[in-house]
C-alpha cells in the first residue's frame, strides 16, 4: 500500500509537466500501461488467462471499466490543467463518499451516522474549495475543481468495477485489458474531437513512459491487486495519501504553493473523508461479527 501512495502520488506533477492534451496523455499512458502489464503477465505465465472462462464470461464488463478508466483519466488531466494540485487531487479523492452513497443507493447498504456526518463534512469542504476558487482564482480553476469532482465520480464506479469483476483474474491479465481498452476509448475521443495523438518530443515521451510505469504499473496495477483482497473502501482509503504526497511533490518539483484557503479546504474535506471511510469500515465489522455469532449459535 505504501508502494502505491509514493508512486501515484508522482502522477499530477508529471501530467503538469508535460505539454500535451489532457486526451493525448491518457491515451499514451494507457497504451504503455497495457503494454507493460501484457509483458509481465507473458513472462508470469498468465497470456493463457485471455482463453479462459472468466475473461469470456466478464470481458464486456472489463471493457466498460475501461471506459470508465479514460473517462476518470481524461476528465481530471484536464483539472489539472486548469487549477492547483492540492485542489485537483484532493477534490479526486472524495471517491470514497460516491462509493458511500452509490452503495446506500444501488446496493442498499445503510450507512452509520458517521458516515453522513462525514459526507457533509466533506461536501461542504469541496463547495468552499471550488466557490473560493471562483471567487479568488477566476473561473478556470472553478472548471477545474469541477472536473476533478466529477472525475471522483468515475473514479468510485472504477474501484466498484474492479472489487467485482478483477476476482478471477491474474493482475496482469485484467489491468492489461482494462488499460488497452481505456486506450482504445481515448484513441476514438481523438479522433471525433480532431486530436493528433502523434508524440516525437522526447521530453514528452519520457512523461508519457513515467506515467506508465510509476502510477500506472506501480499505483493502479498495485490497487487493482488489493481490489481482490480488501473491499474498495479501503484501497480507496489508503489512496487519501496521494493528496498528501502529489501537494508535497508540488510545492518541491513545481514550486506550486497552493493558497491559504485551498488547504484549509483540503484539511476540511480529508477529515470527512476519512470520517465516511472509518464508518464504513465500522459497518463491516459489525456485519462479520453478526455473521460469527450467528454462526456460532
Amino acid at each position: 500500500m505504501l508502494l502505491s501512495i509514493s508512486m501515484v502520488s508522482s502522477a499530477s506533477v508529471l501530467i503538469k509537466m508535460s505539454a500535451s492534451d489532457a486526451l493525448v496523455i491518457t491515451f499514451w499512458r494507457t497504451l504503455y500501461g497495457a503494454i507493460m502489464m501484457a509483458s509481465i503477465g507473458a513472462v508470469k505465465g498468465d497470456l493463457s488467462e485471455f482463453r479462459g472462462p472468466v475473461l469470456r464470461k466478464n470481458w464486456m464488463w472489463l471493457v466498460l471499466i475501461g471506459f470508465i478508466l479514460s473517462l476518470h483519466f481524461s476528465t481530471w488531466f484536464t483539472s489539472l490543467k486548469l487549477t492547483t494540485i492540492a485542489a485537483s487531487v484532493m477534490l479526486v479523492h472524495t471517491a470514497p463518499i460516491t462509493t458511500a452513497i452509490l452503495s446506500t443507493v444501488i446496493l442498499g447498504e445503510s450507512l452509520r451516522r458517521r458516515s453522513w456526518v462525514g459526507i457533509l463534512i466533506a461536501v461542504a469542504g469541496a463547495i468552499f474549495l471550488t466557490w473560493n476558487s471562483l471567487v479568488a482564482e477566476g473561473s478556470g480553476a472553478f472548471l477545474g475543481n469541477a472536473l476533478a469532482l466529477v472525475s471522483s465520480v468515475f473514479l468510485a464506479i472504477y474501484f466498484i468495477g474492479g472489487r467485482k469483476y478483477a476476482k478471477g483474474l491474474p493482475n496482469s491479465v485484467y489491468t492489461s485489458v482494462v488499460y488497452s481498452s481505456a486506450a482504445l476509448v481515448t484513441l476514438v475521443f481523438c479522433a471525433v474531437l480532431g486530436i493528433n495523438i502523434l508524440v516525437l518530443d522526447p521530453f514528452e515521451i519520457a512523461i508519457f513512459i513515467a506515467l506508465a510505469i510509476f502510477p500506472t504499473v506501480l499505483g493502479h496495477s498495485v490497487n487493482n491487486h488489493l481490489l481482490t483482497l480488501v473491499p474498495a473502501y479501503i484501497v480507496s482509503a489508503v489512496v487519501l495519501g496521494e493528496p498528501i504526497g502529489a501537494t508535497i511533490l508540488g510545492y518541491f518539483v513545481l514550486g506550486e504553493q497552493p493558497p491559504e484557503m485551498t488547504l484549509v479546504a483540503f484539511a476540511i474535506i480529508l477529515f470527512g473523508v476519512m470520517l465516511v471511510v472509518s464508518g464504513m469500515a465500522q459497518r463491516d465489522r459489525n456485519s462479520v461479527l453478526s455473521l460469527d455469532n450467528t454462526n456460532g449459535a
